[in-house]
């Protein structure tokens, strides 16, 4: 029986004899495991997987039709790799669009194309279609340049009885992958740290996930009837932080893209010269840094030539879906045409509802949304609404959300019908539990949860190691350095021989910072100067360094004494001439591990261990954390705003609740400092206890 996963390579071909004839000419793995029978057994009779690869010549980007080398790539699993492989050269009904139907031509007919078959003893149905689920997802993730998937959807499974056996064999597999061919497969670290990987449509959903995912497509057919008019239905997607809603939204809106497709794939086999798009979908997504990571999928899936066809901002779509000849510029938006069939929003919390340079419409972004599309999706967390631009009135919030929308534990609300925009619209909510994102255990997540709203701090409790699990770990720092020296530790997933660390405890960490330092976009403080979170030590305690006001006379002395922190917001460092960071967020990018992230760069992604220095804004008073708006430098939080301490509290639930598998915190204020590092001592005195 083999104990490892077999993996060999050969070249493609359409001949099942041939085939079957090379597998048997291999003499070793790719790692130089030499085969037995039973290797070539399990190769040609059992359960495999499979990753096609051929090169294809595109246009390039220097112009005059400069040409410029794609990779191709098909991952598969069958009974039958002689069989699949002679299916695969008269199949083209599976790929529902032309772009990767001609790129599949490609792979057939390439001379280069070559062929991974990979085998193992425990192989069979479920557990080969969930490694074809996995290698999709870390191939879309992989970084290579270049790189497209052909592959028409997914295909998760639900529990079976070797499932246990996915992460150890996914590991061994994708290691003797890397080993060949490190620029396609990638260290295994650094296709899981991946904001690509992270937002892949290909994760297996949780029971919470599918739920969401079948009433919602239930709603939108129903939805989209003969007699469909714009803005007739709203499905609002809730969960706090971390719930899985980004990934539901992936999932959900790829499943659309192939299933729009098919139903256009059927029309150009009826009549080539009435071919029409008979369903269309966009993703609208209102922050830059997650804009950049669905272009990259969509791209790489090919379901859009370039970006911004089917993934763009709010404000993009609005422009694109408004009637010209309305005066000029913005005016146009209050015009809405060619509305599409569906618009998926993430961070719907992020929408305007109010006017800006440049947006105007009706003041309100989702209701211009709606006015263009039959059916809107949105993902909405109200914990998460950060400026006053972002906040919406009392009587469209109850209209929303009623308190009553989840009676009775459900987490599929009554459908209803309210008054919302132009006319009357179907509202559907669903609410997400289930955490995701911290792997911790729930006495953790109640704390941080507890935190994150300003309900409390008490006793920091601790994790427990399990089998595939290790402890989420929450310190308190009393220096920002040592908080910094912290996370760059984590943050190291190679040696300095350039040999892998344990993964399972380091990879993507960043430093992350409440908005209490001054910071304007695009415009230096002075020439070579940065904006920066600068704090100083004052005897045994640390104050914000815009409390001192002979800073800039002692700037040189506390530097060179070590008592002035000094850190650059997020965006103020240039990355290196080497470095590629087309496609990446910015905490992927190597040079910012020496900047300080804020909510603008980190929301909706995850780290494996956030640092969050917790500004001069939140205090801890009277056994109480109290929000100063005083202490501030967000103006669009607190500037004209109602709630200003409601936007400070939840600019501090992003930033705690980026992590993984691990929060540092360092707090300026003396009283929340002290305050949790004795909620430290306590929690380890009662660990110990219980021990």
């Amino acid at each position: 029986m083999a104990e490892t996963p077999v993996v060999i390579k050969v070249a493609y071909r359409n001949d099942e004899g041939v085939v079957g004839q090379l597998v048997d000419e291999v003499s070793e793995d790719v790692a130089g495991h030499e085969l037995d029978g039973r290797d070539r057994r399990h190769l040609k009779r059992y359960p495999t997987v499979y990753i096609i690869r051929a090169k294809d010549a595109v246009r390039g980007r220097g112009g005059h039709g400069s040409q410029a080398e794609e990779l191709v790539v098909y991952v598969g699993e069958t009974n039958s790799i002689e069989r699949r492989t002679v299916e695969h050269y008269s199949d083209e009904t599976s790929y529902k669009t032309e772009s990767n139907r001609r790129k599949w031509r490609v792979i057939n007919h390439a001379d280069d194309a070559s062929m991974y078959v990979i085998a193992h003893s425990h192989f069979n149905k479920s557990l080969t279609l969930d490694l074809e689920n996995t290698f999709m997802s870390y191939i879309l993730a992989s970084g290579a340049q270049r790189v497209s998937l052909v592959n028409s959807r997914g295909n998760p499974q639900d529990d079976y009885y070797t499932r246990k056996e996915l992460p150890r064999l996914t590991s061994q597999i994708w290691r003797k992958l890397n080993g060949d061919d490190p620029e396609l497969f990638p260290a295994e670290s650094i296709i899981r740290d991946s904001a690509i990987f992270k937002a892949s449509p290909f994760h297996c959903l949780g029971p919470e996930q599918r739920e969401a995912e079948g009433t919602i497509l239930e709603q939108v057919k129903a939805a989209l009837g003969s007699d469909a008019q714009p803005g007739g239905a709203l499905i609002l997607v809730e969960g706090v932080a971390g719930t899985g809603k980004t990934v539901l939204l992936s999932h959900l809106f790829y499943r659309l893209q192939n299933e729009f497709a098919e139903l256009g794939a059927r029309d150009y086999e009826e009549d080539e010269s009435s071919a029409r798009e008979k369903g269309s979908a966009v993703l609208l997504v209102n922050h830059n840094e997650q804009v950049t990571v669905y272009n990259s999928i969509m791209l790489r899936l090919g379901l859009q030539g370039k970006s911004g066809v089917v993934v763009m901002k709010p404000t993009e779509f609005i422009n694109k879906h408004s009637e010209p000849g309305h005066g000029k510029g913005l005016d146009r938006q209050d015009f809405p045409a060619d509305p599409v069939d569906v618009a998926l929003i993430d961070e719907a919390h992020l929408l305007l509802t109010a006017g800006n340079q440049s947006y105007r419409g009706s003041r309100n972004m989702l209701i211009d949304v709606m006015r263009r599309a039959r059916v809107v999706v949105a993902v909405y967390d109200p914990n998460q609404v950060l400026r006053k631009e972002q906040e919406i009135g009392r009587e469209m919030r109850d209209l929303l959300f009623p308190k009553e929308r989840f009676d009775g534990g459900k987490t599929v609300g009554l459908k209803r019908t309210v008054q919302i925009g132009p006319a009357g619209c179907r509202v559907t909510n669903i609410m997400l539990e289930q955490q995701y994102r911290i792997d911790a255990c729930e006495e953790i997540v109640a704390w941080i949860d507890d935190f994150a709203a300003g309900r409390g701090i008490g006793p920091i409790p601790k994790d427990s190691p399990a089998d595939g699990h290790q402890p989420y770990e929450i310190k308190v720092f009393d220096s920002p350095f040592e908080l910094q020296r912290a996370v760059e530790d984590k943050a190291i997933t190679f040696d300095s021989s350039g040999r892998m660390v344990d993964d399972t405890d380091h990879g993507l960490s960043r430093v992350l910072a409440t908005y209490d330092w001054e910071y304007k976009d695009g415009k230096a403080p002075a020439e070579g100067e940065t904006w920066n979170v600068e704090i100083v030590q004052e005897g045994v305690g640390w104050v914000s360094a815009d409390e001192d006001p002979l800073l800039d006379e002692r700037r040189e002395e506390l530097r060179a004494q070590g008592r002035l922190f000094s850190m650059p917001w997020n965006y103020q460092l240039k990355h290196e001439p080497g470095e590629d960071v087309r496609g990446k967020s910015w905490a992927e990018q190597d040079h910012t591990l020496g900047e300080c992230g804020s909510t603008y760069t980190i929301q909706g992604f995850d780290l494996n261990f956030a640092g969050v220095i917790v500004g001069p804004s939140v205090e801890y008073r009277d056994g109480k954390v109290v929000f100063n708006k005083n202490k501030s430098k967000n103006s669009k939080a607190i500037d004209g705003s109602d709630r200003p301490e409601e936007n400070l509290r939840n600019e501090l639930n992003v930033l705690l609740k980026r992590g993984v598998h691990g929060l540092y915190i360092f707090a300026v204020d003396e009283g929340l400092r002290n305050h949790l590092k004795k909620m430290a001592t306590e929690g380890t005195r009662a660990a110990l206890t219980e021990t």
